[in-house]
């Protein structure tokens, strides 16, 4: 497994960006009242979905589904199964009328225990939609330029532990060797545990068109993960050749029915005979604390031992005499070896480490270590100051709190047939902000917090997996901490602005280059300031949807759909 090193790219940051501030300019909002019939589809969480994960799943599902391949417009499933298309006019800036697209076949009345419909787009000609109640479709859009009907091509068949419903996560469309076609889709449902627990439980299924194109699609294999944790972001990368998934537990294939897993028969390890006169290994205690950038490892010297530090080939290795006491491979994630230095001195052996991915609290230095030795923050300290912004860091900049255990998200890429974890990151305690499609046939990119930056990742094509930095929000990492009552996060495909919706009434928005570039503060250097707008909307209800383009920002309410006209002159 590669741990990989997220370093984002110092073009793309801002290190004079001071702020935003408040405008009282109004934004024009476009109202269009829905008819009770074509109202969206909304499903409330049943009796037995109470945990947290249900919780997430529910709560969290943007109901608006963007489409990357054509700009302003986007879809939302009625109460009668209907697909409702909504387009933005950026020449007249009207909002067209709600128009129907396809109609859903319905198994059944909708019963306790069933999903919100969800959809996803995979070309410029096909899209999966699931229903909530286990059924899952592949259809033909046409040119949705147009607004053409749709039509369906394939039913993928029922699935064992797919059946009782589920919300389609991701999807991707290929091209194989012969013409080939393959689809590609990962379901996400809530499941109980035989130990009266709760787990999230992934499928992903597989269909595939011979022929070239022109035979019937055939479903062909499914594969399952399972985890405690809630997919926060999952994606398929380029090729469908793994799954990348960031939560904060771990996910595990327990199911393929293309490559069956095998599991790795454990060989008790001999124990070697002891050499006349070899030492047997000893715990060492030693002291380590650490900042949001550095740690510090003091280990304190015993007589008769000799003590010895190496970096070779990069890797921190500390002996002493001939038994390893703190390895560098084990260390909770990367350190810039580069950077690594200690002092030996007669007393003690001090070593200072840099992380690789500051702003990041490691929960220990390696498994099995002493607890740091400041862990337990004395109640009313001063939080550590924020490098940009002339304030401090707040309890909510450090993730959940009071939860009575620390929670860590990671990112990993699982390989689809190896079924392994091939890549993995740390993120620390505060997981990724949101995720968006920000270029057509691109996995979504995901936006990370960087210090008090949102910086925002994609996939890369290629034969090693890695993600690159496109763009960065500046201080929207900051902001959106103080915000609780958030729902959605998002921003424009050109990153212009970021938007924080609440659930109802309130929408902030966010633009980093708004013209005022030249401030100075008194006798202090040149610094630019963004622009904050805030919008009130009455009487629309719950927001259940958001679509961000570069010129709009399209909301999706219980009864209404709602355009915030965002053209700003520079």
């Amino acid at each position: 497994m590669k741990l990989l090193d997220l370093r984002p790219d110092r073009a793309l940051l801002k290190v004079d960006f001071a702020g935003y501030k408040l405008s009282l300019e109004p934004v024009p909002v476009l109202r269009t009242d829905l008819p009770v019939s074509s109202r969206p589809d909304r499903v409330r969480p049943g009796a037995d979905q109470y945990s947290c994960l249900d919780a997430q799943l529910f709560g969290l599902q943007n109901h608006l589904v963007r489409d990357p391949w054509v700009v302003g417009s986007c879809y939302f499933l009625d109460g009668g199964w209907t697909v409702r298309r909504v387009v933005y006019d950026e020449a007249s800036g009207r909002l067209k009328p709600v128009s129907s697209v396809f109609k859903v076949g319905r198994k059944r009345e909708r019963r306790e225990g069933d999903y919100n419909c969800s959809m996803r787009f995979l070309s410029e000609r096909y899209a999966l939609i699931g229903d909530g109640q286990g059924g899952l479709r592949l259809v033909e859009t046409g040119d949705r330029r147009r607004g053409d009907e749709w039509k369906g091509r394939f039913v993928f068949p029922a699935v064992d532990g797919m059946e009782e419903g589920f919300v389609v996560l991701d999807g991707r469309f290929e091209v194989a060797g012969g013409g080939e076609r393959h689809v590609h889709a990962v379901c996400g449902s809530v499941r109980r545990t035989e130990e009266d627990g709760f787990e999230t439980v992934l499928h992903w299924v597989k269909a595939i068109q011979e022929e070239g194109g022109s035979g019937e699609w055939k479903y062909h294999s499914v594969k399952v993960l399972r985890g405690r944790g809630f997919p926060v972001y999952c994606a398929l990368e380029l090729k469908s050749r793994g799954l990348v998934l960031a939560s904060d537990k771990p996910f595990k294939f327990v199911l393929d029915s293309e490559n069956p897993i095998v599991e790795k028969e454990v060989v008790p390890e001999l124990k070697k005979p002891e050499a006349e006169g070899e030492r047997e290994p000893v715990e060492v205690n030693f002291e380590w604390s650490q900042t949001l950038e550095d740690i510090s490892v003091k280990v304190p010297k015993e007589e008769g031992f000799s003590y010895k530090v190496t970096n070779e080939n990069m890797k921190l290795k500390v002996h002493r005499n001939e038994a390893l006491i703190i390895d560098g491979e084990s260390f909770f994630a990367a350190i810039d070896a580069e950077l690594t230095s200690w002092t030996n001195e007669q007393s003690e052996l001090q070593i200072t480490l840099f992380k690789s991915q500051p702003g990041v609290m490691w929960p220990f230095l390696f498994p099995g270590c002493p607890e740091e030795t400041n862990a337990n923050r004395a109640e009313g300290e001063d939080l550590p100051p924020v490098s940009n912004l002339t304030s401090q860091l707040e309890e909510c900049d450090f993730g959940i709190v009071g939860s009575g255990e620390e929670t860590e998200y990671t990112l990993e890429r699982f390989d689809a047939t190896s079924h392994a974890v091939t890549h993995k990151t740390f993120l620390g305690g505060n997981g990724p902000l949101f995720s968006l499609p920000l270029r057509p046939e691109f996995p979504p990119a995901i936006a990370l917090r960087h210090d008090v930056d949102a910086c925002l990742w994609l996939q890369q094509p290629g034969d090693e997996w890695s993600l690159r930095h496109e763009g960065t929000l500046h201080a929207f990492g900051y902001v959106q901490a103080s915000k609780q009552q958030r729902k959605f996060l998002s921003c424009s495909p050109d990153l212009s602005y970021a938007l924080i919706c609440e659930a109802e009434r309130h929408i902030f928005i966010y633009k980093a280059s708004y013209g005022a570039e030249g401030l100075r503060h008194r006798n202090g250097p040149q610094v630019s300031i963004g622009q904050q707008k805030l919008v009130s909307l009455e009487g629309s209800g719950e927001i259940i949807g958001l679509c961000a383009e570069n010129d709009c920002a399209i909301l999706l309410t219980e009864s209404h759909v709602l355009v915030l006209q965002l053209r700003i002159e520079e």
